[in-house]
């Protein structure tokens, strides 16, 4: 009742002033800001002679752990080249939405709560060659070249 009181008795300026600030916040809080999971992932398969592996299965995995209760993947294949590119993963959410969804894993799973996000790649499929597992580090930059071996 106070805080009513001590409002109505602002001039019109200062509740103009008030009401704006509280606006620009709460559109801050629910406004769906973009995150990128993992960017743009191009890759060369080659064999371990440095030869190019044409129609080979590429699956990439992504998974931001905080705002997503389940992964997504993609299954391409290489061209001719042994070349396949994925585009861009991006989720949008709120920071009110993070907030709550770290304070969701953290009392489901303390401080070992899954947060980052997370990606891979995968080349499998191929009777003649190995099956291979890369995995994203936002921290390094990414690997443009997959090697696999053959059974031959």
């Amino acid at each position: 009742m106070r805080f009513v009181l001590f409002i109505a008795n602002l001039g019109p300026r200062v509740r103009i002033a008030l009401a704006s600030i509280v606006i620009l916040l709460l559109i801050t809080l629910v406004f769906p800001f973009k995150t990128t999971i993992v960017p743009q992932w191009s890759l060369r398969v080659i064999d371990q002679s440095g030869s190019p592996v044409a129609r080979i299965n590429v699956t990439e995995h992504w998974q931001h752990y905080l705002l997503e209760d389940a992964g997504h993947e993609e299954l391409l294949q290489t061209g001719a080249d042994g070349r396949v590119s994925f585009p861009e993963r991006t989720i949008r959410a709120s920071l009110l939405r993070r907030f709550l969804a770290t304070l969701s894993r953290f009392a489901n799973a303390g401080m070992d709560a899954k947060r980052e996000p997370y990606a891979s790649v995968v080349t499998w499929g191929s009777p003649q060659h190995s099956t291979t597992v890369l995995l994203y580090d936002p921290e390094q930059p990414l690997i443009s070249e997959v090697v696999v071996h053959s059974f031959r």
